[in-house]
């Protein structure tokens, strides 16, 4: 599959895909006419990438798991990509526990507004969502 196919199926810009691949996070064949054929390898790690930024992983943590996953398997490659992943759940659950305040709030905020009641808690609603945004800078959410 060509670069433009490749892009329209996993819904990425053909850019963000050529950035990949500069960076080494993709490695598509080359046909002896130059173009890029991109195969079910190219679509696996494509899908991890996806998934993994979904996750908040940086590019660079994508780079050191493929780096990894290149690697004979290690203790030393085993610790790496554990300690990585702890780092990830931490922030997940951060950012888990942020969203369900947030639902909360904007619950409240609802309810309030519903009920016409916006006003008269006008102070109540900033501190809630001066509370939420004190919260929000826990990991750069």
């Amino acid at each position: 599959m060509q670069i433009k196919q490749f892009a329209l199926k996993y819904e990425v810009p053909v850019d963000t895909v050529r950035f990949y691949e500069k960076e080494g996070l993709l490695k598509p064949k080359r046909l002896e006419n130059g173009y890029r054929q991109y195969n079910e390898d190219c679509a696996n790690q494509l899908k991890m990438i996806i998934v993994l930024k979904q996750l908040g992983f940086t590019l660079k943590e994508i780079y050191q798991l493929t780096e990894l996953k290149m690697e004979q398997i290690t203790p030393e490659c085993n610790q790496a990509s554990v300690l990585l992943f702890d780092q990830k759940l931490q922030q997940l659950a951060e950012k888990i526990e942020f969203y369900k305040q947030a639902a909360q709030i904007l619950e409240t905020v609802k309810q309030l507004t519903h009920e016409e009641k916006y006003f008269e808690n006008k102070l109540v609603i900033e501190n809630l969502i001066t509370n939420l945004f004190d919260h929000s800078h826990l990991g750069d959410l």
